[in-house]
């Protein structure tokens, strides 16, 4: 049954893969009916198919190519289908009971459908970013609510980040540290869309780490209430990246980048945010590595390439310390 449960998301996977490709150019293209609407070929116009839409299959039998206009279909696309299946099972192997999924527990469920929507949405930005070099508003602030909201139901209802704080009854502690972090992220959100003279950057910086400071002074445990954990673990990510920002001048990393670290930092939480993080240079330091290999030596360029989006290396980084982070969390118990 697990192995039936594992093909059924990569199924599940190569069909939203397909779908995010989709959504993708129809943010970029700012095209009307992102979930809606029939899909078409953007050289020629012509409205697709059924059997045009069947993941890997079609694009294998038409040999990479439009059935209609002849026009080369890149093979990010089938990369991209094939990336979400895979995602999509290895969810349903290091993060789900198989056993509690078919036997009905509500919880399971739910938090199957959360690591889903979490994944679906790194693929977004992951590809988003490879395709156009930038990261679109709308896929970061849908992945920064369904974070929050999961880490909402961690306190209140059901526990599915269980590497983030326990669930607490006390309920007055966790509206205040929900209405504190709500509150903060929207002030962090007026730093990245650059409304403000950076003197006021620094000022709500400095409001929102004594804000913390508060909180501990007054005994409340900051990794104990999941919301407060992963809002810290952001906003630690958040100045970091800041900083960078500031110090190259908007040349090391961009806005997208802030939102893509809000985000990773509130499902990391403080345990697993340094982890991503070292996860993330390195995965960037190895593939900037061999793409510069490959250009200097077997394209042979005089000029290499200067540009390579961090994105897909910050998700990446993310997905395995999610993924492992049973190993990660070991290793750092026996090790710190």
């Amino acid at each position: 049954m697990d192995i039936f449960f594992y093909i059924c998301l990569f199924t599940y996977g190569l069909l939203f893969g397909s779908f995010s490709s989709v959504i993708i150019h129809r943010l970029k293209s700012n095209e009307k009916g992102i979930c809606s609407g029939r899909s078409h070929c953007p050289k020629c116009n012509t409205t697709l198919k059924f059997y045009d839409l069947i993941p890997i299959f079609s694009w294998l039998s038409t040999g990479g190519k439009c059935r209609y206009c002849k026009e080369k279909i890149p093979y990010i696309y089938p990369i991209l289908e094939l990336s979400t299946g895979t995602l999509f099972s290895l969810v349903g192997i290091f993060l789900i009971d198989v056993n509690l999924i078919f036997s009905g527990n509500i919880s399971e469920i739910i938090r199957l459908i959360f690591w889903l929507s979490i994944s679906f949405i790194t693929i977004l930005y992951i590809f988003y970013d490879i395709l156009f070099l930038e990261i679109h508003e709308g896929i970061m602030l849908s992945g920064v609510i369904i974070s929050i909201l999961g880490l909402i139901s961690n306190d209140l209802f059901i526990n599915i980040i269980p590497h983030i704080g326990n669930t607490i009854n006390n309920n007055i502690t966790v509206f205040i540290s929900i209405i504190f972090t709500i509150i903060s992220i929207g002030f962090l959100y007026l730093i990245m869309l650059k409304e403000l003279d950076i003197k006021y950057d620094i000022l709500i910086i400095l409001s929102i780490i004594t804000g913390l400071i508060a909180f501990k002074y007054f005994g409340i445990n900051l990794s104990s209430i999941s919301i407060i954990n992963g809002f810290t673990a952001a906003f630690a990510i958040f100045v970091f990246f800041y900083l960078q920002i500031v110090l190259s001048n908007g040349k090391a990393l961009g806005g997208g980048d802030l939102r893509i670290g809000i985000m990773i930092g509130l499902l990391s939480g403080i345990s697993l945010s340094f982890p991503a993080m070292m996860l993330t240079y390195i995965v960037g330091s190895i593939i900037s590595i061999m793409i510069i290999t490959y250009q200097k030596f077997i394209q042979k360029n005089k000029e290499i390439l200067n540009v390579v989006p961090f994105g897909p290396f910050l998700g990446i980084g993310f997905l395995l310390t999610i993924l492992f982070q049973n190993h990660i969390l070991n290793i750092i118990e026996i090790y710190f």
